[in-house]
Order: C-alpha cells, then sequence, then structure tokens
C-alpha cells in the first residue's frame, strides 16, 4: 500500500508526494508548498498524538504527519490523500 498526497490550489495539481519517493513540486505553487512543508516547526502525529519539532523518524506516519502540520490549507492548497 503506497501513501501519496496530491496537493491543487485552484483546481491545479501543484504537488504530488509519495511515501517512499522524490515528491513532485509543479511551478510557483509547488515551490510555495515545498517551503511551507519544510518551515513547520512542530509537527502532530495524528495517529500518536505526539507533538515534536522536525520529527527525526522515517516512518510512514510522521512523513503524513509533517505535510498534514503544514499550513497548506491557510495558504489556498487542498490536500489530497490517497492511500
Amino acid at each position: 500500500m503506497m501513501m501519496r498526497f496530491d496537493v491543487y490550489k485552484g483546481g491545479e495539481l501543484a504537488a504530488t508526494l509519495a511515501y517512499g519517493v522524490e515528491p513532485h513540486y509543479y511551478g510557483d505553487e509547488g515551490a510555495e508548498i515545498a517551503a511551507l512543508i519544510a518551515g513547520t516547526a512542530v509537527v502532530y502525529n495524528l495517529w500518536t498524538r505526539e507533538s515534536v519539532l522536525h520529527p527525526v523518524s522515517d516512518r510512514a506516519d510522521w512523513w503524513a504527519a509533517r505535510i498534514i502540520s503544514a499550513p497548506l490549507a491557510r495558504a489556498g492548497f487542498v490536500l489530497r490523500p490517497s492511500f
């Protein structure tokens, strides 16, 4: 089972993020997504209910938590998971 997120802005695909695979960012919106994810200081893991600064784990749940914790919706992006 592959965990994947597609991120859209205004109906246009801006990024495809799949666990264990290099992310694909498209255009200026993709660059903005990358910066928002990288700039997220505190990550909340919905599955473990832990909050940490920059998680070091390579586990799938922490990978997903980092993306979910980024302020994507506030910046006008729509996150669509595919599990």
